[in-house]
């Protein structure tokens, strides 16, 4: 199976979980504070041009999926950004539990970002299987590039 629209829903819907799609109005305000807030002009993908340097969360080898629940309370709330293919965002709002049971279900999903309402974290997980964590009270700003 590969990863398109139809299995991100048919993972929602098979284990039933509580994930509010963002549409509309709703996905473009979460979208438009994920760039205000971390992101430099318009990469290819997000973490290519992060605002602050990431920290690089060990996973030993592994894939990040597995050291989420290590890192991130089951109960906390975020907004889950899929980046679909470098084309489109798909944008739910839901508890880490099922996000967690989503990834693991989910074919063929390789980068995507978890960011809490207030947008003070951001925790990137790249298609290289990298863990980069953001905190905007403690991480260093990037200096704008140069025209």
């Amino acid at each position: 199976m590969s990863f398109d629209y139809e299995e991100i829903e048919r993972a929602v819907r098979d284990n039933r979980l509580a994930m509010r799609k963002m549409e509309g109005a709703d996905k473009e305000r979460v979208i438009r504070r994920l760039y205000e807030v971390f992101v430099s002009g318009d990469p290819r993908a997000l973490w290519l041009s992060f605002k602050y340097v990431p920290s690089r969360l060990d996973c030993r080898g592994e894939d990040p999926y597995y050291h989420l629940p290590d890192r991130i309370d089951a109960n906390a709330v975020f907004y889950f950004v899929i980046d679909y293919w470098n084309r489109d965002f798909v944008v739910y709002e839901a508890r880490m539990a099922d996000i967690h049971t989503f990834i693991g279900d989910c074919e063929g999903l390789d980068e995507y970002y978890l960011v809490p309402r207030d947008f003070g974290e951001l925790y990137a997980i790249t298609d290289h299987d990298d863990l980069l964590y953001i905190d905007v009270r403690k991480n260093e700003r990037r200096l704008p590039a140069a025209l």
